[in-house]
């Protein structure tokens, strides 16, 4: 009986702790600020598959208004991978963000969203000859600059604003132009969560990317169907509301307390 007892102790040190475990100690958040912050990064994820089906059930229509309409396939993709890198990133981080150093996972997920933004404008006007070249090498302008030590956001702002210029011309809907939104909001929670260390603002500031791609998918679906979607006094307004709400709680965001690490509870895995 002994035995059998020391045999099963034995087996059980083996085996080690429950997979689960093993997963949650590489995560040094709280739990309620996990969930909501790996939820918005599986959302992200997620999001472009969206634009996926917009292309796939509008295919005739976008056929019409775009020269090249399948690149946005590429662009969704690209986005797609964007959000895995991040993820990736975020893990090595222990999903406790206190800074953005250069890396790799860091310059593979800016660039592919880049390039995904380079395949937006060659979805609208890639028949021109000259664009492609253009377009593919202001997207690689970016890695250059991000290796280099060069300033970055010209190459993301100029690419950004032509595709969101270009499907404005080639939809007429006003929503496209959230994506230049989505920015501000970004840079802005990024701000609050390196400025005070509150991770709640790490979910925000990557949940606002994903509607920049739904902004795009919305504007496929309203064109199509013909019946109008936002105006452009609905877009300026909620623009406005939304921004003068963002700086009207800044300074109470930025007396948020630090979000406490979490502590390995008994029985956690570490390892080596």
């Amino acid at each position: 009986m002994a035995d059998q007892q020391e045999s099963a102790v034995a087996q059980a040190e083996r085996s080690g702790p429950k997979p689960w475990r093993r997963v949650a100690c590489e995560i040094d958040l709280p739990l309620p600020t996990a969930v909501w912050v790996l939820t918005a990064h599986v959302l992200t994820i997620l999001v472009p598959l969206v634009l996926v089906m917009a292309v796939a059930s509008n295919i005739e229509y976008l056929n019409t208004v775009l020269d090249q309409p399948e690149l946005l396939y590429v662009a969704a993709g690209l986005f797609v991978v964007a959000s895995v890198c991040e993820s990736a990133q975020n893990t090595l981080d222990r999903w406790y963000l206190t800074g953005t150093p250069p890396s790799l996972l860091d310059l593979l997920f800016n660039s592919m969203i880049v390039l995904a933004l380079a395949f937006q404008v060659l979805a609208a006007v890639g028949d021109l000859a000259w664009v492609w070249p253009v377009a593919l090498i202001g997207a690689l302008l970016y890695p250059v600059a991000y290796l280099m030590g060069w300033p970055t956001p010209p190459v993301q702002a100029v690419l950004g604003l032509s595709a969101a210029v270009l499907l404005y011309f080639a939809f007429e809907e006003p929503v496209v132009f959230i994506t230049l939104v989505t920015v501000f909001f970004t840079l802005f929670f990024l701000d609050v969560l390196l400025r005070t260390g509150q991770q709640v603002m790490h979910g925000f500031t990557t949940l606002v990317n994903a509607f920049s791609v739904a902004a795009v998918a919305a504007a496929i679906y309203w064109a199509a169907e013909g019946d109008g979607g936002w105006s452009w006094g609905f877009v300026i307004g909620i623009t406005v509301a939304l921004v003068a709400l963002a700086f009207g709680l800044r300074p109470r965001l930025l007396k948020l307390p630090p979000t406490p690490r979490r502590k390995p509870a008994p029985g956690d895995w570490v390892s080596a």
